[in-house]
């Protein structure tokens, strides 16, 4: 069997296994789980046993039934205090089963104990067994470090589901003298004051150990659960379980498949009409595989694909067009050198893979940092950002020269118009005005977002929450009109979170930041907006952020870790012209700067989505610097008689057209999303296109004279340093 026909089978293989993992007619559940902001789910209301809860023992529960909910394998719920006594938690597309583990989970207190069985009792079975029956408690969850759940097959032991528990090691000498003190007694195993098992102590434990008698796998899991994420210091029962449509709206969804139906179809019209209908084709085809690839996976996964995860959809199209536009005018260049079809290919295709493993490999160090030290959206952004990428690199490079050579290997016509690259060009010459007024603009933009700050969205600070029961007329978007007549301070309309929820007599839930964030505030704002509605006031209340401290510092901490592993990799791969790596994070910094910048000055809401989006700066900014930089580094080891300044110059006059076509063509589905995916999405896009204007600008204008002029400061260095070496050289001083 040939490589060809090797290679067809292989694609073939995983187009069928993605078209089944998105079909899965083995389950009647949808494959492609959707998040709360796409689809809705189940909001569940958790209100304190305990009397007038601490803030601090409030905000702690919540953080905890964060953790239970993102380890049970909820993807992108929402949890949040609300008032004074309760925490919200909002889950996408569980199924019935799953809803009820769900509730029985995140809500359960979790106090485990290890108490010893008092003498008299030693007799009884465990199932017998009543607290009164033990010793007072020895030691509680809090000793515990990690769990885990696993099915137990040892020789002399029931086969069954078991908890396996590793001990702090802090606690491991005090955990062993106290089991080695009583061995051939029972130990008990209390979860919530039910007695889980009493087992005899054979020996010593020390470092580990496993509570047997769980009833099934599932439970098994649960406990390990709510161990890992530990005890809550309050007792939570649910008071109320509600069905809620999604919480971007339903007219923002429609207004956005709407634009992403136009801006697919734009993106396959502008690629066919630049490169024909073969090349263009081919492309085109190989576009719509890598979406099926990275469905298919999400559906194995059983990830949820929210909004953010859109974001990183948006950058995966722009570098499954990039991989090919870098082939394809490698191509090119060779067609217009007078070689044929099938050598112009080959040697185009040859060429461009270091340019395309470089800058996706750094878009996947993005990824991994954001998946190391984030969660909930953003994760689901890294998780899609690197399926999509690792499937872009295969299409890029397998799917697509293996389907031009098999459709036109042999033949004698071009099949693209050679049309006339970019020369003569001077980018580093005229640059240095250009450089210092960019560096000006991005520390103004970050000065202004020092003083002026950027307006939050209420992910990040908390906000008002109304619940209404409108008129069955009323729509979303009555109520966001509603909300901006109202002309309160800060508050707009398109911003304002709407939740329709389900089985009601059109009830809806309104999320806004109020420029006073107390109960007062709250009660005037529904009260008007009511009023302004003809709606019955149901509830008005303040909740608290639904983005911990902990995801805040995460996101920040994985695009500086990102940055410096990007930093690392450039500047190993292109050693010894390190100062490659020092200008494309610098390139990357000045775009980050000037997105934060505009969305500071022009006020738009700082979201979840948004976030999403500038981390979508960060991955096109690196890719654009890669891609010239990579030329630059082919073009010194291949030309010579000419300056390092012309020859950086040229590599930047030999990409501008692959530059170009890949900006005007991933631009095309955010344009899309500007114009017609509604007001809720306009700061989502309006950061992308900004990212990928000031992206393509500071690879051009900025990164290619920072390569030289630092190349040139390096020489200037290392000769003094040598002339400072020379014999004589000090006496001569």
């Amino acid at each position: 069997m040939n490589s060809r026909i090797l290679t067809g089978v292989m694609v073939l293989g995983l187009i069928i296994a993605s078209v089944l993992y998105i079909w899965q007619p083995w389950t009647p559940e949808p494959a492609i789980k959707l998040g709360l902001d796409l689809q809705g789910g189940l909001r569940v209301t958790l209100v304190s046993e305990t009397p007038n809860p601490s803030a601090e023992d409030l905000n702690t529960a919540r953080n905890i039934v964060q953790n239970r909910v993102n380890q049970f394998g909820v993807a992108e719920a929402l949890v949040q205090t609300a008032g004074n006594d309760k925490v919200v938690v909002e889950l996408p597309g569980l199924t019935a089963d799953d809803q009820q583990r769900a509730l029985d989970l995140i809500g359960q207190q979790a106090v485990l104990e290890f108490r010893l069985v008092r003498a008299a009792a030693n007799a009884v079975a465990t199932e017998f067994l009543t607290l009164a029956d033990l010793e007072p408690v020895a030691f509680t969850g809090e000793i515990i470090s990690n769990a885990s759940a696993q099915f137990q097959q040892s020789p002399g032991q029931p086969a069954g589901p078991v908890v396996v528990f590793e001990i702090r090691p802090s606690d491991q000498q005090a955990f062993g003298n106290f089991t080695g003190g009583n061995v051939q007694r029972r130990m008990a195993i209390v979860l919530d004051d039910v007695i889980v098992t009493a087992p005899t102590l054979q020996s010593r434990i020390s470092d580990s150990g496993q509570i047997t008698g769980v009833g099934s796998l599932d439970e098994a899991t649960d406990v390990a659960v709510v161990l890992r994420s530990g005890s809550l210091p309050i007792s939570l029962r649910v008071d109320e379980v509600r069905s809620i449509g999604p919480t971007l709206g339903q007219d923002s969804i429609n207004a956005g498949t709407t634009a992403a139906i136009i801006g697919g179809g734009a993106v396959i019209v502008a690629v066919l009409l630049y490169y024909g209908p073969l090349f263009g084709g081919v492309l085109a085809v190989g576009v719509l595989i890598i979406m099926l690839f990275v469905f298919g996976v999400l559906g194995a996964l059983g990830a949820a694909l929210t909004l953010p995860g859109l974001a990183g959809l948006v950058l995966t199209i722009g570098a499954a067009i990039d991989g090919n536009v870098i082939s394809f005018e490698r191509v090119r260049e060779e067609l217009r050198e007078g070689k044929s079809l099938r050598v112009a290919m080959k040697r185009g295709f040859n060429l461009s893979v270091s340019a395309i493993v470089d800058a996706n490999l750094t878009s996947l160090l993005v990824a991994g940092a954001l998946y190391q030290y984030t969660t909930g959206a953003v994760r689901g952004f890294a998780v899609t950002l690197a399926i999509g990428i690792v499937a872009a690199m295969f299409v890029n490079l397998v799917v697509v020269p293996w389907a031009l050579t098999l459709i036109a290997g042999n033949s004698q016509r071009s099949y693209m118009r050679l049309g006339r690259g970019f020369t003569g060009l001077e980018f580093v010459r005229r640059a240095r005005p250009i450089v210092i007024t960019a560096v000006i603009v991005a520390v103004a933009s970050l000065v202004y977002v020092g003083i002026a700050g950027l307006r939050m969205s209420t992910d990040f600070t908390g906000g008002s929450n109304i619940l209404l029961e409108l008129p069955d007329s009323t729509t979303s978007a009555d109520l966001r009109s509603a909300i901006t007549a109202l002309q309160i301070e800060g508050v707009d309309g398109n911003a304002a979170t709407i939740v329709e929820l389900e089985g009601t007599t059109n009830q809806m839930s309104v999320r806004v930041g109020l420029p006073e964030q107390d109960s007062t505030a709250t009660d005037q704002f529904a009260l008007e907006l009511a009023a302004a509605t003809d709606a019955d006031l149901l509830s008005a209340e303040f909740v608290g952020p639904s983005v911990g401290a902990d995801l805040r510092r995460g996101a920040v901490l994985s695009v500086l870790v990102s940055l410096i592993l990007i930093l690392i990799y450039v500047g190993v791969r292109f050693w010894p012209n390190w100062i490659v790596a020092v200008a494309t994070v610098f390139a990357t910094a000045h775009d980050v700067a000037i997105t934060l910048g505009v969305l500071a000055i022009f006020g738009l809401e700082f979201t979840i989505p948004v976030l999403a989006a500038l981390l979508f700066v960060v991955g096109y900014s690196l890719n654009d610097s890669i891609i010239i930089s990579d030329r630059v580094r082919e073009n010194v080891r291949n030309i010579r008689g000419m300056t390092y300044q012309e020859i950086v110059d040229l590599s930047v006059n030999q990409v501008l057209s692959r530059t170009i076509v890949t900006a005007a063509t991933t631009l095309l589905p955010v344009l899309a999303l500007l114009f017609f995916g509604g007001s809720v999405l306009t700061g989502f896009s309006i950061t992308l296109m900004v990212g990928i204007v000031v992206g393509t600008f500071s690879s051009i204008f900025i990164l290619s004279p920072l390569i030289v002029w630092g190349r040139d400061w390096v020489r200037a260095f290392e000769e003094r340093r040598r002339a400072n070496r020379r014999p004589g050289a000090r006496a001569a001083r």
